[in-house]
Formats: C-alpha cells, structure tokens, sequence
C-alpha cells in the first residue's frame, strides 16, 4: 500500500448497546475489503492532531476511525488529568469495541473484515484493554500506555502487539515498561517492544508537519512506519 493515498475523512458516530459516541473517520477514497482501525487519542480528546494521526492512517490505506471517548477537546493540562481520572473506563472500553463493530458495517471494510487498535497514553491502555475484553480486534498498537490494566486482565489478550515508548519517558517510566512486557511474558503473550532513544512521553502524536525537534520528528516518523507495516502484515485485507 501507499503512504500518500487520496483519501475523504468526515465526522462519524454510531450506537453501542442504545449509547452514542461521536467520532472523526477517514479512509482511501478507493477501495473496499480494506483493513480497519480504531485510533484512541491520549487524555487530550479529539484534537486536530488526532483528527491529523486518523487522516494519516487513512493515506497509508486503512479505515480509520478515531472515537471521541473524552468527549471533545481539553486544554489545559490540569482539565486532561482530571478528566483521565474521572473517565468511566468500562464504559469507554465498551464504546471502543463498539467502534470496531461499526467499522465492519461499512462496506470498506466488510462484515468480516480484520479490525485493528492503536492507542496513546491513556488510550494505550484502553487499547489494551479492548483487545483483553473482546475478540473485535485483530491486532494491537500501544504508545507508552499511562492506564496501567491489572495483570488478571492481560491474560485475556487477543492477538500480536506491537509497544511504542522513548527513552526519557517519565510518564510511562521503564519501570513500568519492564513490569508490564514481564507479565505478558508470564502469561505466554508476545509483544514487539520498540524504543526510542532520547524522546519523552507523547514524542509521536504529532501532525506530519508539526514543527518539532528532528530527533522526534524522526522518532515519529519511524514509529508510524513501524505501526503500518505490521497492521498490513496482521491484518491483511485487499485493495480493490
């Protein structure tokens, strides 16, 4: 697939259980049986970086759809971790499975079709735990996740994951790096482990022209990279 497809991206929304979520969806403007992917922001919601990371993989040749589970857009440092902390997280986790559902009622990506996750920060870890709680999710990429699942939780995961984290990290710290990728191994459950040398927390939810210290710009960079060719290798899908 190409990285630089023509794509359509238009706010989006569907049902889960009679619950409404709002959402931000693009995809190539060609093609069906294509692979999909749900996309969750960090605590920042659904900013114009995030609708910029959803076009992005839309370019590269999947469905994506970005769920607003936050709620819209917060501001201020203090807002993001306050609503973080108050999030109902199974109510958040059932709207991101919901979300793969309703990417395989689309006809560009088919009722059977193969349905990814990605999540930054606090959606690291509700990507995590969308792929523990469900089997709607093929395959799973985690950014430095800041919700930190209960190991009892992990035992339920669902698929091959691939784990983005830099170096200087300090909200995500190796310390919990290293417990984490040990209870997996416990548990029998892989995971491609990936790091970056000399970015902190949040070094790739960027826009592509995002004007950004070249050392992150290409840990960025190489990170997406990363992330397309192993949805591509775990979720297959045609582009027809």
């Amino acid at each position: 697939m190409s990285d630089d497809r023509t794509i359509l991206s238009m706010h989006s929304g569907y049902d889960t259980d009679g619950v409404y979520t709002d959402g931000f969806l693009a995809r190539p403007a060609q093609g069906t049986g294509l692979p999909g992917v749900v996309l969750l922001s960090g605590m920042g919601g659904m900013t114009w970086t995030q609708r910029e990371i959803t076009r992005r993989y839309a370019r590269a040749g999947f469905v994506a759809l970005s769920p607003d589970y936050m709620g819209g857009a917060l501001d201020s440092h203090a807002a993001r971790l306050h609503a973080k902390n108050a999030l109902d997280v199974d109510s958040a986790v059932a709207a991101i499975i919901g979300a793969a559902a309703f990417l395989r009622t689309l006809p560009w990506v088919g009722a059977t079709g193969a349905v990814g996750i990605m999540g930054f920060c606090l959606g690291g870890g509700l990507a995590i735990l969308g792929a523990a709680r469900s089997d709607a999710f093929q395959a799973s990429v985690v950014y430095h996740h800041s919700l930190f699942p209960d190991d009892r939780e992990l035992a339920g995961l669902n698929g091959p994951m691939q784990y983005h984290v830099g170096t200087e990290d300090h909200s995500t710290p190796r310390v919990e790096i290293e417990a984490f990728t040990k209870a997996l191994d416990k548990l029998g459950k892989g995971c491609e482990l990936h790091w970056y040398e000399g970015v902190g927390h949040s070094f790739a939810q960027i826009a592509p022209d995002a004007d950004v210290p070249p050392a992150q710009k290409s840990a960025s960079d190489l990170s997406y990279d990363r992330s397309f060719e192993f949805f591509r290798r775990t979720l297959g899908g045609t582009t027809t």
